[in-house]
């Protein structure tokens, strides 16, 4: 289970604005993103791939359709927000993951992309996709996948720690 770090912390700020009525998160870790979610949203669910994940957010937040699923598989339905915190740095060896949960391929894109690409046929038409992306993943390559599928991309939320900096991006249907 993903505890809740800068990336989160950063993620959780950066949503606090956001309202409507249906909201989708990929990838709960320890549920502190869909607990601000609830805020502003009638209708939030859950999922994420690890069952103690779901088992752990269910036991400590109502309020919140709890889904154990890979990635969208188990979803149906439009949401007028989609938002994940994917795991995002690049692993060189690709086949020796250390962590599923901070890993997101060989170029740090891989996951990412697999959540924008799985999230798309779930967004309503003025929805927005928030996500978590890293300066040392192959960022260029990301945007290219952005602009390939349509979505224009706006950064709402940036933040340097260490050795990197974090970006948070708005996704949406280009006009």
């Amino acid at each position: 289970m993903y505890d809740q770090c800068e990336d989160t912390l950063l993620l959780i700020d950066s949503i606090s604005e956001y309202s409507g009525s249906s909201v989708l998160e990929i990838g709960v870790g320890s549920g502190g993103i869909c607990r601000k979610l609830i805020e502003n949203f009638s209708f939030v669910v859950g999922t994420d791939v690890e069952i103690e994940s779901i088992k752990s957010c269910k036991k400590n937040i109502s309020k919140i359709h709890w889904i154990c699923c890979d990635v969208v598989s188990a979803i149906c339905g439009k949401f007028d927000l989609i938002v994940s915190n994917p795991p995002y740095l690049p692993n060189e060896d690709i086949y020796d993951i250390q962590d599923r949960t901070i890993y997101g391929g060989k170029e740090g894109i891989e996951l990412t992309c697999r959540f924008i690409e799985d999230s798309i046929p779930l967004l309503k038409m003025n929805g927005k996709i928030i996500i978590v992306c890293s300066s040392l993943a192959n960022l260029e390559s990301l945007e290219n996948f952005i602009s390939y599928k349509n979505l224009e991309k706006k950064i709402i939320n940036t933040k340097k720690i260490f050795f990197e900096t974090l970006y948070v991006y708005e996704l949406k249907f280009k006009s």
